[in-house]
């Protein structure tokens, strides 16, 4: 990997540490249930001893048959199947179908993780934070973004920074794979159910495309980001595009350079 890249990668996570450091940092001790862990039906559910089924808040792991599946389950399993955990709710306790809705705590050689948060770290889950609960979700921002970054699991191969240049110029390769891009915004446009963000370098029509969902993310003219996400490819008129679905995919790249080393 380029050192340019490095240090970028260095920085964003940073970045993300120091936000993680301003909050409430996960506790076993707060957990109020401890159980064993006696069956594991997909990499984000599990059923402890009382025939109660779990489902780990936070998270959301491929459903079966979809890529990486199989590897969640296989994750998930390593970690509880047969291990006594410590359960953590939150504000809500029960989804729809009854499911206790927790933080699972579980001792390791490291000393007790959440795993949670350790599937994430994995590449093998998306975020799924549905309020009122969502306790942790700076814990889980920056997780997934060092996932991410480091394209683990469900976050592709492609291991350097790319300029746009070199992202329309290997489309075929990146198309479908998480990509972290450094570019220069053009103009911010209003487009369908959210915001287009075309940055100056493009020949092609490369952009961002931030959902109408996406929490507000103040770019202007001239402003120099990292991007980071999947590369669609779906028309020659749309061009390609990295979907925004939340702020913590757009790092400013000033920002970058000041926690680099």
């Amino acid at each position: 990997m380029r050192r340019a890249g490095v240090l970028a990668f260095a920085g964003v996570l940073a970045l993300a540490i120091i936000g993680v450091g301003e909050a409430e940092a996960p506790d076993p001790s707060r957990a109020t249930i401890t159980s064993r862990v006696l069956r594991v039906i997909d990499g984000d559910t599990v059923d402890i001893r009382g025939s109660q089924r779990v489902r780990l808040l936070g998270i959301d792991t491929p459903e079966l048959g979809e890529p990486y599946s199989e590897e969640a389950i296989a994750f998930t399993k390593r970690l509880l199947l047969f291990k006594t955990v410590r359960l953590e709710l939150d504000v809500k306790e029960r989804d729809v179908y009854d499911r206790l809705l927790a933080y699972a705590y579980v001792e390791t050689d490291e000393g007790w993780v959440m795993a949670n948060l350790e599937i994430v770290r994995a590449g093998l889950a998306r975020l799924l934070i549905i309020p009122p609960n969502g306790k942790y979700r700076a814990q889980f921002e920056a997780a997934q973004l060092e996932a991410m970054i480091h394209h683990r699991g469900l976050w592709g191969t492609v291991g350097e920074v790319l300029t746009v240049s070199e992202l329309e110029a290997r489309i075929s390769e990146v198309v479908n794979q998480v990509v972290t891009v450094r570019l220069t915004v053009a103009a911010v446009l209003a487009a369908g159910n959210g915001r287009r963000v075309d940055p100056s370098e493009t020949r092609f029509g490369f952009h961002l495309f931030l959902v109408a969902t996406c929490p507000p993310v103040s770019l202007g003219p001239g402003t120099e980001i990292l991007a980071t996400g999947v590369v669609e490819y779906a028309s020659l008129k749309d061009g390609p595009r990295i979907l925004i679905e939340d702020p913590t995919q757009i790092v400013l790249a000033t920002d970058v350079e000041a926690g680099s080393p």
